[in-house]
């Protein structure tokens, strides 16, 4: 697995590019705050029993999914920013917990074309070109008052108000919860807390203990912690993630 960082006109929109080889089997992905748009340049990819397709884009999760990898599978998987998905020309709501054919969303030719070009890459570096290159040309603006409003809520702990962010945006609750389901694919609310767990998950992975990475996500306590995982994932981060102390 390879992660690049990505072209500096696409970074307000793309979190990172990886191109991920799996030699086949199942995967548990867990839920975050980015939509991922993935194409395959060999082998394929299962949701349950629904065989996705080559080039496609899955909005936020709303909670864990598994993966099913069939042997000697190349992907290029796109993370997207909170509000980077936009550019595929939809609301993000409308992509949440679904997946959806490139080809539905942007003209098949050209997705067709894209994908051709991504089997006969010669190497990562020119798989992630061709990606990006597809990406610059779609237009792309973030919206400003939610941006203000992620970065709000991100700083405001476990007790975030949204009602209080949305007046210090000058806009009516109704009003700032309307646009950020548009832009984003989840309530404000719902967004916190999905940003507070994926901030603790990624932490859990180097913290000297769970009480740690979980306070210092935000949260707290673990036990707050391992509630929300248990509502994300189903079962508890030791199940999860056993590398956690």
């Amino acid at each position: 697995m390879r992660t690049f960082v990505p072209a500096p006109p696409l970074k307000t929109r793309v979190l990172s590019i990886t191109v991920a080889e799996n030699a086949g089997g199942e995967n548990l992905v867990l839920p975050s705050t980015s939509a991922v748009l993935g194409l395959q340049f060999r082998g394929r990819v299962q949701a349950g029993d629904k065989v996705l397709s080559l080039a496609g884009v899955t909005g936020i999760q709303a909670t864990a999914r598994r993966y099913t990898y069939a042997a000697d599978t190349g992907s290029v998987l796109v993370r997207f920013t909170p509000q980077g998905a936009a550019c595929l020309g939809v609301p993000a709501l409308e992509l949440s917990d679904s997946h959806v054919a490139l080809e539905e969303l942007l003209p098949a030719a050209r997705v067709v074309e894209a994908t051709e070009r991504l089997q006969a890459a010669r190497d990562d570096r020119a798989r992630v070109e061709v990606v990006e290159e597809l990406l610059l040309e779609l237009p792309f603006a973030r919206d400003p008052l939610v941006t203000q409003g992620i970065e709000l809520l991100a700083n405001a702990g476990e007790g975030a108000s949204v009602a209080r962010v949305a007046r210090s945006l000058g806009v009516s609750e109704r009003q700032f919860e309307r646009r950020f389901k548009a832009r984003v694919g989840l309530t404000p609310k719902h967004f916190a807390r999905l940003q507070r767990f994926e901030r603790a998950v990624n932490l859990a992975r180097s913290a000297p203990s769970l009480s740690v990475a979980a306070q210092d996500a935000g949260y707290y306590d673990q036990s707050h912690f391992i509630r929300d995982f248990r509502g994300f994932v189903g079962v508890t981060p030791g199940a999860a993630l056993p590398i956690v102390p």
